[in-house]
């Protein structure tokens, strides 16, 4: 077994304690999360659509806020398991891929999917400055899709490189 470069290591292992920390901010803080969180909307009241109702304005307060806790959440779980699949998958492709340079680009992709956990952390910034729906659209759209495309697209890549280095294997 063969060892994936010390980097992409860190990359998982930073992204693990990302999650961790998350995971205390969110237990240990819910209050001041929610104190924060209420008092961006309220300093941001034209993206949010505050109409000056009371009863309007705190349903609407209340979405922002759920959505920003669910950021932080989604962070915490998915860091949970990205970061020990970005080492496993790496660890995999160390031992495995028999091409250098098709070793490398899987480090590339693993790296920057490890990533995916902290367009969350943007998605619960995001819902509170620009608003909740359009907050949710860019983030999706500029951070996760594309954070999460390369994890994916490093996963099957490896899949694929490894039947070929097999195959390649049997014919020489």
């Amino acid at each position: 077994m063969r060892c994936p470069p010390l980097a992409v290591v860190f990359v998982g292992l930073f992204v693990i304690a990302l999650g961790e920390t998350a995971g205390a901010v969110m237990s240990q803080l819910r209050p001041q999360v929610v104190r924060y969180a209420q008092s961006r909307v309220a300093a941001n009241p034209q993206p949010h659509g505050l109409a000056g109702s009371a009863e309007y304005d705190a349903e609407v307060t209340a979405r922002a806020v759920y959505s920003a806790e669910a950021g932080l959440s989604f962070s915490h779980t998915h860091a949970q398991g990205l970061g020990p699949l970005v080492i496993f998958a790496s660890t995999v492709a160390a031992s495995v891929v028999p091409w250098r340079w098709a070793r490398g680009a899987l480090y590339v992709l693993f790296s920057l999917g490890a990533f995916f956990p902290l367009g969350y952390l943007a998605y619960s910034a995001a819902v509170l400055e620009r608003g909740r729906d359009a907050g949710i659209e860019t983030v999706e759209r500029y951070v996760l899709a594309p954070l999460g495309s390369a994890a994916i697209v490093g996963l099957v890549a490896l899949a694929v490189l490894m039947v070929a280095g097999r195959h390649r294997g049997r014919t020489a």
